[in-house]
């Protein structure tokens, strides 16, 4: 593919230079003024890159391997070229040095079946793409920089109550007992008993379940706080070795992707007769458990792998709990240092 290079002052005038892999570097073209030169230039750049540059699809075939080489997960991989390729499909077959950013906006706009957190994120993942597209000489356009997203974030999902907390872990103890649900039941489990994130409990390896089987391990996470251990509950112990038995320590103890333990919690809800929630808001309610508990806030936090309690509370916690307890705490000193009134 040809490259233009300039615009470079040539007595009082601007010229455009042209290289062509295997020949000199030659003169394209000579301009009156700079920002006339600009302009020729931009219009060269982007015509090249139309005839010789990837189409939307490749480019995000190519993103796709630069995001595997930069060490993020798979899961995530998949999550952001399922939404980015929605938002481009319409020109998906297009050079995507031709796309406009009025175009790319009109295309955001489109999306409107989504629920505003997933259009902000995805809004955010297109951004990313579209600033690696220009940096990777793709595209010469900033597409989708002067989008905004729209709409309030939601902040936390639906959690369980105290008592239906213990009826949805009663179920996956009573499930486990039956070999053909035992799996989806024990896995089920751990994001209520640890706080563990989807992915986290997908990912774990049979050597992740250390120290005899007492703690299950998350070895590798996005950062340093996500790398943790937690104690297993007793009764818990021997129900997730069970699903060690014949296999090597770098083999997943469960053996299957993110969409069948999100089908596997909301199933277990419905069996327990509690509200539908997605294991997410297991998560959470871990979270407000361990705060009735008088677990510390930090602790909490740490727990779920957070770099800080402000993302347990904005997220997770009911910080409600916390001041709950503050306040009662409060009133039991006042009890004491008021005095009896006497008749």
């Amino acid at each position: 593919m040809p490259r233009y290079y300039g615009p470079y002052r040539h007595g009082e005038k601007w010229r455009i230079l042209i290289r062509v892999p295997g020949q000199k570097q030659q003169v394209h073209g000579t301009y009156e003024t700079e920002d006339e030169t600009k302009r020729e230039l931009r219009r060269l750049r982007i015509a090249a890159r139309k005839l010789n540059g990837p189409t939307v699809s490749q480019a995000l075939d190519r993103y796709a391997t630069q995001l595997q080489t930069n060490g993020l997960r798979e899961h995530s991989i998949d999550t952001t070229l399922y939404r980015l390729r929605k938002l481009f499909n319409p020109v998906a077959s297009l050079p995507l040095a031709a796309l406009t950013p009025s175009q790319a906006k009109e295309l955001f706009a489109k999306l409107m079946d989504w629920s505003v957190d997933t259009r902000r994120n995805a809004l955010a993942e297109a951004k990313t793409f579209c600033r690696r597209a220009k940096l990777n000489g793709w595209t010469e356009a900033d597409l989708l920089d002067e989008v905004t997203g729209e709409g309030k974030r939601k902040r936390g999902k639906a959690k369980l109550t105290k008592d239906e907390a213990k009826k949805y872990l009663d179920k996956c103890r009573d499930l486990a007992t039956d070999p053909k649900q035992a799996e989806a039941a024990i896995a089920a489990s751990i994001p209520l008993l640890l706080g563990y994130r989807v992915s986290e409990v997908i990912d774990r390896q049979v050597r992740d379940l250390d120290e005899g089987g007492t703690v299950l391990r998350v070895s590798r996470a996005k950062s340093q706080a996500g790398i943790r251990a937690q104690e297993l509950p007793g009764w818990f112990q021997p129900l997730i070795a069970s699903l060690t038995m014949g296999k090597e320590p770098t083999d997943r103890i469960f053996n299957h992707d993110r969409s069948w333990l999100l089908h596997q919690v909301k199933r277990i809800c419905r069996l327990a007769g509690v509200p539908e929630i997605s294991a997410h808001g297991l998560r959470g309610t871990h979270a407000d458990l361990c705060l009735h508990a008088h677990v510390t806030a930090l602790a909490v936090s740490q727990a779920l792998g957070h770099t800080s309690t402000e993302v347990t509370f904005g997220h997770y916690a009911d910080r409600g709990i916390v001041d709950q307890q503050q306040h009662a705490q409060a009133l039991s000193v006042l009890a004491t240092t008021v005095p009896s009134h006497q008749n």
